[in-house]
């Protein structure tokens, strides 16, 4: 008997409807695939801390509030902090550098504006000297406002993939039992499925703490690397803000492809301007540059990942190609779509190939 031999009319609609509603989702989601796959590995990288506060804490919502804000805020607030210290730093040079050239343009317009003459302002800003300065800001009005709306809109679609990750990942800590229950009962507790899916889910979770866990290694190494290398050097510090950089080192394990690289390396750069333009030593930069790729970057990143990923079943070098091929395939969100996928294929070929391909040989 064949499988759609039972199908009716109702139960054929049934179907479609559900296809039509899937493919909706899907092409709801589409748009912000990134950010769900995000919400996958920040839940899975918390849900160990999640289920350790469940037991202590019975309100499933303050339990997954906690979760989430115990990760997410303190990488926020370096990220903040670190965007308030360059802003700082941009403030200094301004006030440093020599503006009297360009002031001296606008004196004519700023001693007529103190005086009150209103109108012989607006005389010269409309008319003489005055009207390619006027005529400068008809045409350039536009372009500004143009450059702000993609500012704008730049700005709202990160705040929206920003809110839709943090929206995802509240509820499947909140709700992933339900969720495993409901799926578990509409397979009619296969044996072969919830053997398949439970394997994936615990080596995910094996592989996404371990991408914490280096975020925390790669902090506290660096933290120690960069201290130690000023406590060396005589001639000043080499890094200026050591804690703050050793954070960012850590949260830039993150980036695809580069990784940590995006930190270290344009503030090694910084140094070596630094070196050129003032009394620095040349090997400050060197130093930092060296010993940061060496100590921080390589053997932290190799152990760490080698000791964490040899507690599931999946080859570690699958998992580093899984990183690596998916983010140059799908790009910024293939850094957890790549591992995703390697984790299933790894227990599908384990599991399941062999059993379809005997059926199939039989047959």
């Amino acid at each position: 008997m064949g499988v759609f031999d039972e199908w009716d009319g109702k139960r054929v609609v049934w179907v479609v409807l559900g296809v039509v509603l899937v493919a909706l989702i899907g092409l709801a989601l589409y748009r912000y695939f990134g950010a769900f796959l995000f919400a996958i590995f920040v839940y899975y990288a918390t849900r160990p801390l999640y289920r350790h506060l469940e037991r202590y804490v019975d309100h499933p919502n303050v339990t997954a509030t906690a979760t989430i804000l115990f990760v997410i805020v303190p990488m926020l607030a370096v990220v903040a902090y670190a965007v308030v210290v360059a802003l700082r730093e941009l403030d200094q040079f301004l006030a440093a550098s020599d503006l009297e050239a360009y002031r001296s343009l606008f004196q004519p317009y700023l001693r007529l504006a103190k005086e009150g003459n209103i109108g012989r302002l607006r005389e010269t800003i409309t008319g003489g000297a005055g009207g390619s300065i006027g005529s400068a800001l008809r045409q350039g009005v536009p372009s500004v406002v143009g450059q702000l709306r993609s500012i704008v809109g730049t700005a709202f679609s990160i705040l929206a993939q920003f809110f839709l990750m943090l929206t995802f990942l509240f509820y499947l800590l909140r709700d992933d039992q339900k969720l495993r229950r409901w799926f578990y009962e509409s397979i009619d507790h296969d044996d072969g499925i919830i053997s398949y899916t439970q394997s994936v889910d615990d080596d995910l979770e094996t592989v996404f703490v371990s991408n914490l866990a280096v975020i925390a290694v790669a902090a506290s190494v660096a933290a120690v690397t960069f201290y130690g290398l000023n406590v060396l050097s005589s001639s000043g510090a080499v890094v200026a803000t050591p804690i703050l950089l050793s954070l960012l080192i850590g949260i830039g394990t993150l980036v695809p492809a580069v990784g940590m690289k995006i930190v270290y390396v344009p503030y090694g750069l910084l140094l070596v301007g630094a070196a050129v333009a003032t009394p620095t030593p040349f090997w400050h930069p060197v130093a930092f540059l060296v010993l940061t790729f060496v100590v921080v970057d390589t053997i932290p990143d190799f152990f760490a990942r080698s000791y964490l990923s040899a507690r599931s079943g999946v080859h570690m070098g699958l998992v580093l190609l899984g990183y690596f091929l998916g983010t140059l395939a799908f790009g910024w969100w293939g850094l957890f779509f790549g591992p995703i996928v390697v984790v299933l294929a790894v227990h599908f070929a384990d599991q399941r190939f062999p059993d379809l391909a005997s059926t199939f040989l039989e047959s």
